[in-house]
């Protein structure tokens, strides 16, 4: 039995490529062999065994992941490039991740990295040891290994990803801790995301299975909330710090912080693969250009800097899942039982990460089985085992939150959020649509299924604007969510549409004389268009809800230029969290900020210092009540009757001398009194220092 690698599978038959005739290949069925340990599957165990404590010793448990997300592509049989391997298996993977959070909510060691290798680890080798060998292929030289794995078609999309994720992760990469914080301080659901986070690392598993634990750290009703991408980024950073305890530092915070720019650049990436997979072999070498850049431009000016400014972490991370499931079905893998497994995986997670998109991932499973039917026929037993595995795990997070959010009602709740851009989304998805009817699109399976799939999303964000219509006689916060989805959908089924849209010789050429048919077949022709498609992007792909348009207006260009960045508050946060004592039980209460001694106008001037402190100090479940009161100008003698009256000790941090002098002035008047009076001072440049005030 010969050891399974990306060469000697990338290396397979080329011909009846399934991307051509667009239909998985029921022909990916074993070959004969014995089941039989081989001195490669004795090796492949032994790393993967052996690596995760040895790694854990010398504190390199992310080799240790590494390593992993490798053996996983490699496991993947159907015909793959490089690229293609490891999105389907880290998608995979995550799936995996979700449900093994399950039982790792219960067993004794948590989230350690070592516990979650091994138990990865065996399930890789149990893959391994019932894949039968391939047919014997001749070993190929270095340099075609490479060619394959990574194909020419491969470079646009590629090139294209990798600007996308440095377009995100750079304006943070260059910041400090603080710094780092300063941009997502004003993001008030992306504070409850990060305790939750930290919940999860804390308690070693879902909190939902934690929740009496959890009532300390988490605000009502957040315990329940689905938690799949806060898990995996709590996985995520075991690996980086070794396991280690959570300790609630500003290094903590702003590791997350960069995490959560990861999951948004993740999105990016994964629906510029989904494109490159929908669009199949018609759209060659570098001619990917003029699709992949202008949509990375698109994505990365208006859409996702809205959704990543908005702290949306649970949405993006399922959106990025629904765009691998949308291309792996219009697309399927060679292999039907991968192919299964593949979308079954990739379903747990959507519905770990943000269980609101499961319709639409439901309605993209069904639009492959529909159109697939005789490939998955005779995988029928497997079929069900693995639906009916997938769907109790799926349904794992809606139950634990059915109390929280089981009525339809739920859909016309307000929330703040930025408005999707229409005059681009609508044209894009009707012209898909539109192409998809045509009679050569339909006698086409990939594109017969990005038409159902692309046909429900757009049922299904016409339902809830009907329903919110009828309910609230306007549409609100869930109907620009199904949007994002529309979105995502929309974009993947475009790129399957190129074809009918353009025409194969206007994509490709014919001949090197084709002309105007050959539209795209030359390179300059090719920068030309991306440059014009490039232009007409920055200057007019805004997010809806007026204002004004162009790249010095757009939410990319203030992303990455910082411009919404709070290095005030984020300064004032480190200042107050500096003289915090460790596992200090005392309510930490800010009053710094804008707000001015006897105004008692709504003010959020401290709101988010007390958001965010709540995250280092791990009570936001007994603090929530208190930011409400902080939302408020309070007089001296306020705050005093509020200290005295507080079950628990109060710190107090003011930034007005003459306010905090006349809090000292009081105090001495106020019996039962348990309070410790801070005043922050400017320390140089934008720092604070937190300077304590006796009271006598």
């Amino acid at each position: 039995m010969s050891t399974a690698t990306p060469s000697t599978a990338a290396g397979a038959s080329i011909q009846g490529d399934p991307e051509t005739t667009g239909g998985s290949r029921a022909s990916g069925r074993r070959s004969r062999g014995r089941l039989r340990p081989d001195a490669g599957l004795l090796r492949f165990a032994a790393v993967l065994l052996v690596l995760p404590p040895v790694a854990h010793l010398v504190s390199a448990d992310l080799l240790t992941f590494v390593v992993l997300w490798f053996a996983a592509a490699t496991l993947v049989r159907s015909r793959a490039t490089a690229f293609d391997r490891f999105m389907i298996s880290g998608s995979a993977l995550i799936g995996w991740t979700c449900a093994l959070g399950i039982l790792a909510s219960r067993w004794p060691w948590g989230l350690h990295p070592v516990a979650l290798a091994e138990a990865t680890a065996v399930l890789l080798v149990v893959i391994r040891a019932v894949h039968r060998p391939d047919p014997a292929t001749p070993k190929l030289p270095f340099g075609e290994t490479v060619r394959r794995l990574v194909p020419t078609r491969d470079h646009p999309v590629l090139l294209s990803a990798g600007l996308t994720a440095a377009f995100f992760l750079y304006p943070l990469l260059r910041r400090t801790d603080i710094g780092r914080l300063a941009t997502i301080v004003s993001a008030e659901d992306l504070g409850r995301h990060a305790a939750l986070y930290d919940t999860v690392l804390r308690v070693g598993g879902l909190a939902s299975m934690h929740q009496a634990d959890a009532a300390t750290t988490l605000q009502k009703g957040m315990q329940t909330y689905p938690q799949g991408s806060h898990l995996i980024l709590a996985v995520l950073t075991k690996f980086v710090n070794g396991g280690a305890a959570p300790t609630g530092s500003m290094a903590e915070l702003g590791l997350f912080v960069l995490l959560n720019a990861l999951v948004t650049a993740g999105l990016g990436v994964a629906i510029l693969w989904a494109m490159h997979r929908a669009a199949g072999p018609a759209l060659r070498g570098w001619r990917g250009l003029a699709l992949y850049l202008p949509t990375a431009a698109y994505l990365a000016v208006a859409e996702l800097p809205q959704m990543h400014g908005r702290g949306f972490l649970s949405e993006i991370f399922a959106l990025g899942l629904l765009a691998v499931l949308v291309g792996l079905a219009i697309r399927p893998l060679t292999r039907t039982g991968e192919q299964i497994v593949v979308l079954a995986a990739l379903t747990v997670g959507i519905s770990f990460g943000h269980y609101l998109l499961l319709p639409a991932a439901g309605a993209v499973v069904f639009a492959w089985a529909v159109v697939h039917w005789r490939d998955w026929r005779s995988h029928w037993i497997g079929l069900l085992l693995t639906g009916a595995v997938a769907g109790v795990l799926a349904l794992f997070p809606v139950y634990v939150n059915l109390k929280q959010a089981g009525e339809a009602s739920v859909l016309t709740i307000p929330g703040g959020i930025g408005p999707v851009g229409r005059h681009i989304l609508f044209p894009l998805v009707a012209g898909t649509v539109a192409a998809l009817l045509t009679r050569a699109s339909r006698a086409n399976r990939p594109r017969r299924v990005a038409l159902i799939s692309s046909a429900a999303m757009v049922t299904i964000v016409v339902g809830v604007m009907e329903y919110q219509l009828k309910t609230a006689g306007s549409t609100s916060y869930f109907y620009e969510k199904l949007l994002h989805q529309l979105l995502v959908v929309g974009l993947v089924c475009f790129a399957a549409a190129l074809l009918p849209l353009l025409g194969r010789r206007l994509l490709a050429g014919t001949r090197p004389d084709a002309g105007a048919r050959g539209l795209l077949r030359s390179g300059t022709t090719v920068l030309v268009t991306t440059g014009c498609l490039l232009f007409a992007v920055l200057s007019s792909g805004q997010p809806g809800g007026g204002g004004e348009a162009g790249w010095t207006a757009s939410p990319g260009r203030a992303m990455l230029r910082g411009d919404g960045a709070r290095t005030d508050v984020a300064q004032r946060i480190a200042a107050i969290e500096a003289v915090r004592p460790d596992h200090d039980k005392a309510l930490t209460i800010s009053l710094a900020g804008t707000r001015a001694m006897g105004d008692h106008g709504s003010d959020w001037g401290s709101g988010e210092d007390n958001l965010w402190l709540s995250v280092l100090n791990q009570d936001q479940g007994r603090s929530w009540k208190t930011w409400e009161w902080a939302l408020f100008a309070r007089t001296p003698q306020q705050m005093l009757d509020y200290a005295a009256a507080s079950p628990d000790p109060v710190r107090l941090f003011l930034d007005d001398p003459k306010l905090a002098d006349e809090v000292k002035k009081l105090a001495p008047r106020t019996k039962n009194l348990r309070l410790d009076l801070y005043l922050i001072k400017p320390a140089g440049g934008s720092k604070r220092v937190a300077e304590r005030i006796a009271l006598g």
